[in-house]
């Protein structure tokens, strides 16, 4: 099923480009429905906050903790004082979200699986800090080269840092999608990532990834995508229909941030 949501926003009226600041592309793809979710926010006293959670747990129930995600992270963005640190910011709401998650959990056996990933960044003029939880990804594409910013939390990004698998052996393995942290597990076991402060460089390229993605397109095809398409305005539905051309069976969603310094 290639139903596409699809948004873009305008860059600064500073920015010198006609290239949007921020796109979405976001499809339900060949599952039975649709359980990712992401949020990119307005800007507020200079900060931005874009991030994309992957449900699990089916039934409609992964939606519920996607969203639930989301939109308790807005709701905490659009609250935000101007001298609020964006690392306690990103740890606490996300604890506190992920609690909202566990207890519906708790409270109805029927939500008891489920679950969801976060990953994304926070933008603070011109830094950004990341945040991730489970698998899924944020890249950045930087003078032409392309690196991951987040650790995956899965059994074989494990075997990858134990040195047990290649690359190569990690992309094609049954247990790729088996996940050694996410949202809605018991927050005494959830581990969370919040980098520190980044600085962007002039053209940098930030995205947030679903699995769906990088399930499907190996980080060199990403890279030749992009390289391809950073210059054009449809960038992140570019990605995500490769992805599903590629024979990627789960919710595919890319969200693009361009630096406009």
């Amino acid at each position: 099923m290639l139903s596409t949501i699809k948004k873009a926003f305008a860059g600064g009226s500073n920015s010198g480009s006609n290239l949007p600041q921020t796109e979405s592309s976001s499809i339900q793809g060949r599952k039975p429905s649709q359980e990712d979710s992401f949020l990119i926010t307005d800007v507020r006293h200079g900060m931005r906050l874009v991030f994309v959670a992957d449900g699990v747990g089916g039934h409609g129930h992964g939606d519920f903790a996607s969203k639930t995600v989301v939109d308790y992270f807005n709701d905490a963005f659009n609250a935000l004082d101007v001298d609020t640190d964006p690392i306690a910011f990103l740890n606490t709401t996300v604890i506190q979200a992920a609690r909202k998650v566990l207890d519906k959990s708790l409270e109805d056996p029927a939500y008891m699986n489920c679950g969801t990933t976060i990953s994304g960044f926070l933008v603070v003029g011109d830094d950004y800090y990341t945040i991730n939880i489970g698998d899924s990804r944020v890249y950045l594409w930087s003078e032409d080269c392309l690196s991951r910013e987040t650790h995956d939390h899965s059994i074989v990004q494990r075997l990858l840092d134990r040195g047990e698998i290649t690359e190569d052996e990690a992309f094609h393995h049954p247990q790729r999608n088996m996940m050694t942290s996410a949202i809605g597990q018991d927050l005494s076991l959830m581990v969370v990532d919040v980098g520190k402060a980044k600085r962007f460089k002039h053209g940098d390229i930030l995205f947030a990834f679903s699995d769906g993605v990088h399930d499907a397109l190996t980080d060199n095809q990403i890279f030749s995508m992009i390289s391809s398409y950073k210059d054009t305005p449809d960038l992140a539905d570019r990605l995500v229909k490769a992805a599903y051309n590629a024979g990627g069976k789960d919710n595919i969603t890319a969200v693009v941030y361009r630096y406009f310094d």
